[in-house]
């Protein structure tokens, strides 16, 4: 790992960060990461859920969440 990891949870711009969508867009992502998951509306995401299912390695999504 290339360093620390500062936050547990991913959130809707984290999102956009990575990938230049919308705000809105991003938002149907985290949702369906939710669906995945089992998780309720009101329950976080953390960045381990969104890099399994984005596809992403955690050393590839620490530096957008500084």
């Amino acid at each position: 790992m290339s360093g620390p990891l500062h936050r547990l949870f991913f959130y809707t711009a984290d999102l956009r960060l990575i990938t230049g969508k919308s705000e809105r867009s991003c938002q149907r992502v985290l949702q369906l990461i939710r669906d995945c998951n089992g998780l309720h509306k009101h329950q976080p995401i953390t960045v381990f859920q969104a890099c399994d299912y984005l596809g992403i390695s955690l050393e590839k999504l620490l530096p957008f969440l500084k």
